[in-house]
C-alpha cells in the first residue's frame, strides 16, 4: 500500500484511533525499506474531532456530499446572477445541509457551510484530508459569483427603455435587488461569524491540553531528578 492510500485510510479513521494507526503505519514503511514515504506519513497532523467527521462524512457518502456542493453552487447563482428559482434553490440546498449533518452529526455542519459560499474549501473537503475546520470565506468568494451589469449593458437598457408617465409607480425592482443581497451578506457573515468562534474555542481547548502535557511531562521530570 503506497503512501498515498495510507494517508487517505488515516484520516477515514476516528479521531481517537488516528494516532495509533498513524505510528504503526509509519513503523511499517521503516521496516520495509520506504524512508522517504514514512517521514511523509509521520509527518501528519492529527485531526480535530469536527474536521475528522467532516473527513469520514466524505468517505461514506461522498455522493451525497457532491451534491449538497451542487445545491450549493445552484444557490450562489440564484442569489448572485438572478439564475433559477431563488426560492427553490435555498429549500434544496438546505434540505442537502439537513440530510448530511443527520449522516454525520452537528460537528459538520460548520465545515458544510463554509465549503458551502467557498470553492477551494469545498475542493479541501472533498479531499477528505481536513486536520481542522477551514477558516470563514471572506465576501470575495460569495461575490464572485455575481454578475454586475456592465456600463454597456445599462446605456442599451437606457436607451431602449420607453418613458415613463409621471403617474407610473416607480421601479424599486434594483432597490429590492440590492436588499436581497444585503441580507445574503449578512447571512453569511454570521455564519462567519460563528465559525470563527467555534475555531477559537477549539484553539483554546487544544491550547489548555498542550499546557497541561507540558506541566505533567515537567512534573514527571522533576520526580526523576530527585529520585
Amino acid at each position: 500500500m503506497g503512501a498515498e492510500e495510507i494517508i487517505d485510510r488515516l484520516y477515514a479513521l476516528p479521531v481517537e484511533e488516528f494516532t495509533r494507526a498513524r505510528n504503526e503505519a509509519e513503523r511499517e514503511l521503516r521496516k520495509d525499506g520506504e524512508r522517504e514515504q514514512a517521514d511523509q506519513v509521520k509527518a501528519l497532523r492529527k485531526p480535530t474531532a469536527a474536521a475528522a467527521a467532516a473527513n469520514r462524512l466524505v468517505h461514506a457518502h461522498r455522493a451525497q456530499v457532491e451534491a449538497f456542493l451542487r445545491a450549493a453552487a445552484t444557490l450562489r447563482d440564484a442569489q448572485f446572477a438572478g439564475k433559477g428559482d431563488l426560492a427553490a434553490a435555498a429549500q434544496a440546498e438546505r434540505e442537502e445541509l439537513e440530510q448530511l449533518v443527520s449522516l454525520g452529526g452537528e460537528a459538520v455542519r460548520p465545515t458544510l457551510q463554509a465549503a458551502a459560499v467557498d470553492d477551494n474549501t469545498a475542493r479541501e473537503l472533498l479531499q477528505a484530508r481536513l486536520v481542522r475546520e477551514p477558516e470563514p470565506a471572506g465576501f470575495g468568494t460569495l461575490l464572485a459569483h455575481a454578475e454586475p451589469a456592465t456600463a454597456e449593458g445599462r446605456t442599451a437598457k437606457q436607451a431602449t427603455a420607453r418613458p415613463t408617465p409621471a403617474a407610473t409607480k416607480p421601479d424599486d425592482s434594483a432597490a429590492k435587488a440590492q436588499l436581497r443581497e444585503a441580507k445574503t451578506m449578512l447571512r453569511a457573515a454570521t455564519a462567519e461569524e460563528r465559525q470563527a468562534k467555534q475555531h477559537w474555542a477549539q484553539t483554546q481547548r487544544e491550547l489548555e491540553m498542550a499546557r497541561g502535557a507540558v506541566e505533567r511531562a515537567q512534573q514527571e521530570l522533576d520526580r526523576l531528578r530527585s529520585s
